[in-house]
């Protein structure tokens, strides 16, 4: 990982809890050192929940499940950058196709029309020392995502590619799936999965450096 700001904040060691290789080129765009640990968890949330509140309330149940993994006996503190990322048209969620039929279908249910894409982000620092509370926040991104009008075949072609497999929504704005957004209303790099912009905020408003500052 890259070096220039890894000990602007001393000796803090930085938990990405994801293996996203969109969230992985983010964060270090950021120039900041950190590890990579996913987090396995079974994704379950109450039921009645928003788009935003799911994604903040799974990116806060990674967050937790990567805390308990921690030995917080050693010297250091540790901050978790937890998040997760959904689409959702009309309030309805999409998730990852089941297959390249479904991913097909999704995409064309998204042809000339608009959805939103959130990314909630859930950060943990851990106290100075035992017994002492973790800062922790919560926020999300919200970008709109508007289509332009898709032929099946075209759709069809770029499903084969195999790029919307693993992918929210059945397309990747970083990638191939590009040419089939028209525009978008906010930020790009909460598509891809952190919304930048409103973490550096958050990270400098708890005290820790970014890019220098």
């Amino acid at each position: 990982m890259s070096e220039p700001n890894a000990s602007a904040n001393g000796d803090l060691k930085i938990i990405l809890a994801s293996s996203s290789p969109r969230r992985i080129q983010l964060l270090q765009n950021l120039s900041l050192q950190f590890e990579i640990k996913p987090a396995d968890i079974d994704e379950t949330v109450p039921p009645g929940l928003s788009p935003p509140q799911i994604v903040c309330e799974l990116a806060r149940q990674k967050g937790e499940k990567i805390l308990s993994t921690l030995s917080l006996s050693q010297l250091g503190r540790y901050l978790i950058i937890a998040a997760d990322t959904l689409v959702a048209r009309d309030d309805q969620v999409l998730g990852k196709p089941i297959d390249r039929q479904d991913a097909v279908k999704m995409l064309m249910s998204l042809s000339n029309r608009s959805h939103s894409v959130y990314t909630g982000v859930h950060l943990i620092l851990t106290a100075h020392n035992l017994g002492e509370p973790h800062q922790s926040r919560t926020f999300f991104g919200d970008t709109k995502v508007v289509v332009r009008s898709l032929q099946l075949k075209e759709v069809e072609a770029y499903v084969a590619t195999g790029e919307p497999d693993d992918k929210a929504g059945a397309y990747a704005l970083q990638g191939i799936g590009a040419f089939l957004i028209d525009h978008i209303e906010g930020c790009p790099a909460n598509v891809i999965g952190l919304p930048v912009p409103l973490l550096v905020k958050e990270l400098r408003d708890m005290g820790l450096r970014v890019m220098g500052l």
